[in-house]
């Protein structure tokens, strides 16, 4: 017992002990710490960028750290590096913490911690890849690529389908964990569709951009139209048969309604039936044999018409 609470007592002695040492050298150091640390990622490609430090005659080297909660510090693949840059890769769901220091010969800078990182909160996850979209029928047969070739990051990747009818911007949703899916939809229509990958339920991609495609006919389709154009042919065809055989048919009946009989105007009928005029009967026996034989006609008003009508009586006498 004594020598396992010794043997645990110098342990933390050293710790702290070590890490005074390592304060004073950093107060000590002649170098500037390196400043402003910023994580840039994309689809999970990460670099630690700094602001490059000013050495004394002479390049300067740099190193990076990192550790995960509260574990100790270990070497990034960024030892004794001159660009003031790191490249980085940690399972997305690691929360880590990076460091940089500047180093030339026996001098070193403090250390700058950047802030925590978490992949799969601090990453932008880019739009899916090498979309293909063609046209089938009433169907879109779509084929994409993930994000990113880490394809072992993208276990819980679902991708979600935008579309649209172009004409009338009434959007839809379709859901897929496939890179290679069809939509179906109406004929010989305009869609629109975009692409977007959201992992695990909590960070969403980035758009893709749009592609606009139009459906094709079906050869069912075609068929139908066709049968439905011979159809009207021959309903035209029957009509106008039809058409003929009854204007032959009943011919005199139609001219009958086209051309009414004629009919003797109002005014003329009321002339005519009036009793005081000589009627056409009376011409007919007044002239014997030949009643229209009569030297003159005159057209006369009602005032003259009765010495009129005797007068043209006696001239048809004298020349019987």
């Amino acid at each position: 017992m004594v020598v396992a609470a010794a043997r645990n007592g110098p342990v933390n002695c050293c710790c702290s002990c070590e890490e005074e040492q390592e304060r004073g050298s950093e107060s000590s150091a002649f170098l500037p710490a390196p400043q402003n640390l910023t994580i840039q990622s994309y689809n999970f490609r990460s670099v630690l960028k700094w602001s490059p430090v000013n050495g004394i005659n002479g390049s300067v080297l740099y190193n990076v750290q990192y550790r995960i909660s509260v574990l100790m510090w270990a070497d990034v693949n960024c030892t004794n590096i001159t660009k003031p840059e790191c490249d980085f890769f940690f399972p997305m769901n690691h929360r880590i913490i990076l460091r940089v220091r500047a180093e030339q010969g026996e001098l070193k800078s403090a250390w700058t911690e950047a802030p925590p990182f978490r992949a799969l909160t601090n990453t932008t996850l880019g739009p899916p890849r090498a979309i293909n979209v063609s046209p089938e029928g009433n169907r879109l047969f779509i084929s994409f690529l993930p994000p990113s070739n880490h394809t072992t990051d993208y276990f819980h990747v679902v991708y979600f389908i935008n579309y649209w009818d172009n004409s009338t911007n009434e959007k839809f949703k379709y859901s897929t964990k496939s890179t290679v899916t069809t939509l179906t939809l109406k004929e010989g229509t305009m869609y629109c569709l975009q692409i977007q990958a959201v992992l695990m339920e909590e960070l969403k991609g980035q758009l893709s951009e749009t592609y606009c495609k139009k459906t094709t006919i079906t050869g069912a389709t075609r068929i139908l139209y066709a049968i439905m154009i011979f159809g009207g042919v021959m309903f035209v065809v029957i009509l106008v048969f039809l058409c003929l055989w009854s204007i032959q048919k009943y011919q005199n009946t139609i001219k009958s309604l086209w051309h009414p009989p004629l009919t003797i105007p109002s005014h003329y009928e009321e002339v005519l039936q009036n009793p005081q005029m000589a009627t056409v009967e009376e011409f007919k026996n007044s002239a014997g044999e030949d009643p229209w034989h009569v030297d003159t006609l005159s057209i006369i008003s009602n005032a003259e018409q009765n010495q009129t009508v005797a007068n043209n009586l006696l001239k048809a006498e004298e020349h019987g």
